[in-house]
């Protein structure tokens, strides 16, 4: 059985957004107070999805510059607003492809230059970057229009949104409490 380029195009999209998606759902769990074991394994699958989103997310796009039905430019795909296709939307997968690269770079590789508190801030841009490929997703891919591509994207921003709410939830709770005095 023989896949097209624009099946692999597609397909390396739609798993470099279930990769990110994972990456972002366990780093969120591995703070979570749902998580009281094994947060090292949680963080290494947190630590591999995002590089394998990244690894597959170059792949979309080098698939993008072979295609023979709506090829890229090199200068398409790095260059915001320069893509011809559906600008705005290629665009905003320009932009997610910056950020993930950013904060994976800053999170693996340069860490320990930048220090812990702006390490955290810049690790916050995953949401908008994680946003902007949903959106490029759910606009530009050909499958969003598929009932089980519709529920997956329905089920990671309910997932996505439901462990921010933990998250700052917990983090209340836990303000709360030390200000009273409370352990």
């Amino acid at each position: 059985m023989f896949i097209s380029n624009w099946e692999w195009i597609r397909l390396l999209g739609f798993l470099a957004y279930f990769n990110f998606t994972i990456s972002i759902v366990f780093g969120l769990l591995r703070k979570s107070i749902i998580i009281k074991k094994n947060k090292n394994l949680v963080f290494q699958i947190h630590q591999v999805a995002s590089w394998m989103g990244l690894f597959t997310l170059i792949g979309h796009m080098l698939l993008l510059i072979l295609d023979k039905f709506e090829p890229f430019t090199i200068g398409e795909l790095l260059i915001p607003f320069k893509a011809d296709y559906e600008t705005v939307f290629s665009t905003l997968g320009t932009i997610a492809f910056y950020l993930f690269l950013f904060v994976i770079f800053n999170s693996d590789l340069w860490i320990r230059k930048l220090g812990f508190s702006l390490w955290k801030k810049s690790h916050f841009l995953v949401f908008p970057a994680w946003i902007f490929s949903l959106l490029h997703g759910i606009f530009l891919g050909t499958d969003s229009e598929r009932p089980m591509i519709t529920v997956f994207y329905g089920i990671s921003v309910c997932a996505v949104v439901l462990l921010l709410l933990l998250r700052a939830f917990s983090h209340q709770r836990l303000s709360t409490h030390r200000e009273k005095g409370v352990s």
